[in-house]
């Protein structure tokens, strides 16, 4: 029975479904691994803004001289590899530049296109904006002379400027003919959040600039030097006068004052210390029978009077 079994047709029917089920789970497992795989190459892109990269201008710098343009622009990067993006996003790590290439320019004013040059494979970048101006001119050099200089809203008030220095005279500008043309002098400014009520000493960053003050584009040698600035307290030396006030004692019949000494100096803005001409003392004579000595105050409007406190001999006479 078993043997007419496997040798029945039956059974070659039977092997015949089930070798046609293995193939069949066989091309749906292929399939299953193939749509896996295709899910899986599906990649992340990422992006990144990098804002104030400089630019880096290609030109006859041994014969021309270029100003007026924008020194950075901003990058906007794409890539599939984050490894990668993150290492240009860091300037210290950054392998691409953005680049002008004025290598053919002649003198005047032109329109540079600007490239991004060493990006790394798999990443895109798009530059904003993408041109920058620029004025090219014959290079020209000169030497002028330096001036320091101090703004009068820059001393404090109740002082006034006594003197400014600087530790190198002359120095040599870079700039192109028509720039050159305009510059009157090399000026060494106290920097701008710089109120002086004390000396200041220190190093500054000079600018080129024409006889009206406007900064001129150039290239100083040395860009800073030593700048010394001094300034004096406004004074003034004025009279002491003693006022009495209370009564005097019915036993005297007069009361002589002295002061410890006869003049104080005043401090102040220079419309305060015009206004004053004396500084008035009061002692009170009220309680005074003897001769004696006292202390007072002394004030006056909108100054500051040094010493502050002063002595008075009243020397009395009796009826």
């Amino acid at each position: 029975m078993i043997k007419r079994f496997f040798q029945g047709r039956f059974f070659y029917l039977l092997v015949a479904f089930l070798f046609a089920i293995s193939l069949f789970l066989t091309a749906a497992s292929s399939s299953y691994n193939q749509s896996g795989t295709q899910l899986s190459q599906v990649t992340e892109t990422y992006t990144n803004t990098i804002e104030d990269v400089p630019i880096d201008i290609k030109y006859d710098s041994d014969n021309y001289f270029i100003s007026g343009y924008s020194y950075q622009t901003t990058v906007y990067l794409t890539s599939t590899n984050r490894v990668k993006l993150d290492s240009e996003i860091n300037s210290d790590t950054r392998s691409f530049k953005v680049v002008a290439d004025l290598s053919d320019a002649s003198s005047g004013t032109t329109t540079a296109k600007l490239k991004v040059t060493n990006l790394p494979s798999g990443m895109t970048a798009t530059v904003s904006p993408d041109t920058i101006s620029v004025t090219i001119g014959k290079k020209v050099s000169k030497t002028f002379k330096v001036v320091g200089n101090v703004n009068d809203d820059q001393i404090a008030d109740g002082y006034a400027l006594k003197k400014v220095s600087v530790d190198t005279d002359e120095v040599t500008v870079v700039s192109d003919e028509s720039t050159m043309s305009q510059i009157d002098h090399v000026v060494a400014n106290l920097p701008e959040d710089q109120v002086l009520d004390s000396n200041y000493s220190g190093n500054v960053t000079l600018q080129a600039v024409s006889a009206d003050g406007t900064v001129l584009a150039s290239v100083i040698d040395p860009a800073k030097v030593g700048l010394s600035v001094t300034v004096k307290r406004l004074s003034k030396t004025v009279p002491v006068r003693i006022e009495q006030t209370g009564s005097l004692s019915s036993d005297l019949s007069s009361i002589t004052t002295k002061a410890s000494q006869d003049t104080v100096t005043i401090y102040g803005n220079q419309d305060a210390l015009d206004a004053i001409s004396e500084v008035v003392g009061q002692v009170d004579i009220s309680d005074v029978t003897k001769n004696v000595t006292k202390t007072i105050n002394l004030s006056a409007t909108n100054v500051t009077v040094d010493p502050a406190t002063i002595g008075v001999d009243l020397t009395v006479t009796k009826k």
